[in-house]
């Protein structure tokens, strides 16, 4: 087979975990996928102590930095709509969701971005990774988080409104990249104000 990276031609060895686990078949050659450097579970919530976003997040989970390989993968998948590189990271996402409890709710894209990307980057790694999820956000601003000020970013309007019932229980939220943290902030807020009992964040890069 072909990787979606690089386009050279591997092939998947076979393994005895294949005979008992099921595992979505890599997309992406050892090579490509050695470039991406895994980050450090450890995030930093403390532009958020004191203000009315503290504690909105009890976990958040990432699994790679923002580096050079990451920052190309992401321009071609995002910026050049390059849909079929969503399956690169499909079975590690997968098995992190398999271990985890809770409702999978996706950071959704404003209609206007939306238009603009021609598809749901977010929704789609889910898809790729057959992880069943429900849309329970709509984003009602445009602006991004990472280009404003911290105070800017402190004092900003909610960024989501909740769309759907939201009941007691776990909820696990997705989005690609954890840059400064406010929009996982501002989503699990609303969700917590909605009723949800516990809110855990995933994603993919921590920038």
């Amino acid at each position: 087979m072909n990787c979606l990276i690089c386009g050279s031609i591997f092939q998947s060895p076979p393994t005895w975990r294949k005979l008992f686990i099921y595992e979505i078949e890599p997309t992406a050659c050892n090579r490509c996928l050695s470039k991406f450097e895994k980050t450090s579970p450890e995030i930093d919530f403390s532009d958020f102590q004191g203000t009315y976003y503290e504690g909105a997040v009890d976990s958040v989970t990432t699994f790679y930095t923002y580096n050079e390989a990451m920052k190309s993968y992401l321009h071609q998948y995002k910026f050049l709509q390059d849909v079929a590189l969503a399956q690169v990271f499909a079975d590690e996402l997968r098995h992190v969701f398999e271990a985890k409890e809770g409702i999978v709710v996706p950071i959704p894209m404003h209609p206007e971005k939306l238009l603009q990307r021609t598809f749901a980057q977010v929704d789609e790694l889910l898809n790729c990774a057959e992880i069943p999820f429900k849309q329970l956000l709509a984003k009602t601003e445009t602006n991004e988080q990472g280009k404003k000020t911290k105070k800017e970013r402190l004092e900003a309007k909610s960024l989501f409104k909740v769309i759907d019932k939201i009941e007691a229980q776990n909820y696990l939220l997705f989005d690609d990249i954890y840059t400064t943290g406010t929009t996982i902030h501002h989503a699990a807020k609303v969700l917590k104000e909605a009723g949800a009992k516990r809110i855990d964040a995933i994603t993919l890069i921590k920038g």
